[in-house]
């Protein structure tokens, strides 16, 4: 670590991913009492979206530890990229959004986020990192809330 960028390491990574998991798989099944009667809560996901780049290796263990299929998407809005599967976003697949979960790894500006939510608003979201405490994320692995300082992730270039 340096005074600003924080390097994340691949046991780093895991450790989140692996109670992001957990957290996943107890909100998938946790057991709601309604009148008298336990239902469970959300339905099983259908489907875990990788938000390119950051979100693809993130997303993809999660993918196989949940055993839920996984689908990348491409969606941009930093490093002079701003890309945007839109297309993707609002073809028919997408129908039934509240068993989608999109994975990021990390919620800095927000920008992301709410551009998707802007077309899938129903869908779950997932990050490794969060520096924003008021984005209403369904799954956060660390909270970095106001930390300044750039996350370098191990699968990118310093």
């Amino acid at each position: 670590m340096t005074d600003n960028k924080l390097y994340i390491t691949w046991d780093d990574v895991e450790k989140i991913v692996d109670s992001l998991a957990i957290q996943i798989e107890q909100n998938r099944f946790q057991q709601a009492n309604v009148g008298g009667h336990a239902i469970h809560g959300k339905k099983p996901l259908s489907k875990i979206i990788g938000v390119s780049r950051g979100g693809l290796i993130p997303g993809v263990m999660l993918s196989h530890k949940l055993d839920v299929p996984f689908e990348p998407l491409e969606w941009q809005t930093r490093d002079g990229h701003y890309i945007k599967d839109t297309l993707k976003l609002l073809s028919n697949k997408f129908e039934d959004q509240s068993d989608i979960l999109f994975v990021d790894d990390i919620c800095d500006s927000g920008l992301t986020i709410k551009q998707i939510r802007s077309v899938i608003p129903d869908s779950q979201w997932c990050v490794l990192y969060s520096k924003l405490g008021d984005m209403a994320l369904d799954f956060e692995g660390e909270k970095l809330y106001n930390n300044t300082q750039w996350l370098v992730f191990p699968w990118e270039k310093d």
